[in-house]
Formats: C-alpha cells, structure tokens, sequence
C-alpha cells in the first residue's frame, strides 16, 4: 500500500489479525488394519459403506451409482460420526444402526 488509507472495504490495516482456522476433530480416516463394513441404505437403494477399523478410525465411502442420494448421505453420515466422535463413542461402536435411524438411514451389519 502507498501510503494513502482507503476506506470501507479496502481499508489498510497495519497488523491483521488472522483469522483461526482449524479442522473439526474427528475419527482418523486411515484405517489401522483389518475393517468392518456396513451398507447404509435408504429403502432399497445402496447410499454406501459405513466402516471401522474398531480402533481409531471410521468414516464413509459413498456408492458409484448412489449419485446425489449418496452425497447427500455422506453429509449426513459426517454430522453422525463428528456428533458420535464429540459423544466420546468409540469407532468400533460406530456401526450401531441406531445412529442413523433418525436420519432416515437403514444401517445392515
């Protein structure tokens, strides 16, 4: 900046402050060995896999012909596992279908 001071929107601060910025915490998304494996269905539409390691890890991954359903899904399934990680639930008990009953969600073990 030259020296001039504008105004409003380009307004010249001398220290910014930066913002804070940080990721949610969260089970791991890689899996310490051997996983388990459960189809998220919604009526009898394959969304994907719910899955755990029974460790440290758990998470997502959406079926290829899901399509919009399955996207919606896995936002669905994040705020499910983020709420469980804040609960203090273990991953191995992540593939408890009751979590995703009221989402509207079948979860077959």
């Amino acid at each position: 900046m030259t020296g001039k001071k504008a105004y409003g929107r380009w307004a010249y601060d001398p220290a910014p402050n930066p913002a804070e910025v940080h990721t949610p915490a969260g089970y791991s998304s890689t899996p310490q060995g051997k996983v388990r494996r459960a189809e998220l269905r919604q009526g009898d539409q394959l969304l994907g896999l719910v899955w755990t390691d029974d460790r440290e890890a758990a998470g997502f991954r959406p079926s290829e012909d899901a399509g919009p359903a399955g996207v919606r899904a896995a936002a669905a399934v994040w705020v499910i596992l983020h709420t469980c990680y804040e609960a203090g639930v273990e991953a191995a008990d992540v593939l408890d279908p009751d979590f995703y009953t009221p989402e509207g969600l079948d979860l077959r073990v």
